[in-house]
């Protein structure tokens, strides 16, 4: 099956789909797949319970799933874009990689936990997300390591960014843990702090 993307070009080609992102939006996707990745190696060994498919990793998904959450903006252009629109795009993501499941992915047992990513990825811990308002454990644990990876980097990533800066953010998302973000996550990306914060340093200084 192939995807009618927003210039009326057929793609079914993921990585092809991904590059019609703008830069900074193909930027902002890697740092955020690089961050989710980071924070979902240590939920690994934090949460080792975790119930995950054969075959699959979490950290690997919690990056295809990064790299992946910001798609729906692609068919936004549809459509009249505005601020209704916005709330769509995870749905309209999460369909378009649904529905193109077996090109974009082939078998990997993964997939259907990426999709899941990429619909759930602004959920909010006390039910004030959208697009279905899910609250704590109902939010699939790679969508909300995908959540708290996506606030970072809105936050962290500027040419000016400063020791005091890093701080003000470490004590926004810290004070958040529990409303927007899962406890657990929270404290999985407290561990991996000096870890993202050493990227940023590179990202800032390029």
């Amino acid at each position: 099956m192939k995807t009618i993307v927003h210039d009326k070009e057929q793609i079914n080609d993921l990585d092809a789909l991904l590059s019609r992102f703008s830069v900074p939006m193909r930027s902002h996707s890697r740092r955020v797949a690089i961050c989710s990745a980071i924070i979902a190696e240590y939920a690994a060994a934090f949460m080792g319970l975790y119930d995950m498919p054969a075959g699959t990793s979490l950290p690997l998904i919690a990056h295809s799933g990064g790299t992946c959450h910001d798609i729906g903006k692609l068919l936004l252009p549809a459509i009249d874009a505005n601020e209704d629109d916005y709330y769509q795009h995870p749905v309209l993501g999460a369909e378009l990689l649904e529905k193109n499941k077996t090109e974009f992915f082939g078998k990997e047992p993964s997939a259907n936990l990426i999709v899941e990513v990429v619909r759930y990825h602004h959920e909010q811990n006390d039910g004030g997300g959208f697009p279905e308002g899910l609250k704590s454990r109902d939010i699939p644990l790679t969508a909300g390591i995908c959540a708290i990876a996506d606030t970072l980097d809105h936050y962290m990533y500027s040419g000016s960014r400063s020791k005091a800066d890093e701080g003000l953010i470490y004590r926004f998302l810290e004070e958040r843990a529990g409303q927007l973000y899962c406890e657990c996550i929270w404290v999985c990306a407290e561990r991996a702090w000096p870890r993202l914060t050493e990227k940023y340093a590179l990202w800032n200084s390029i």
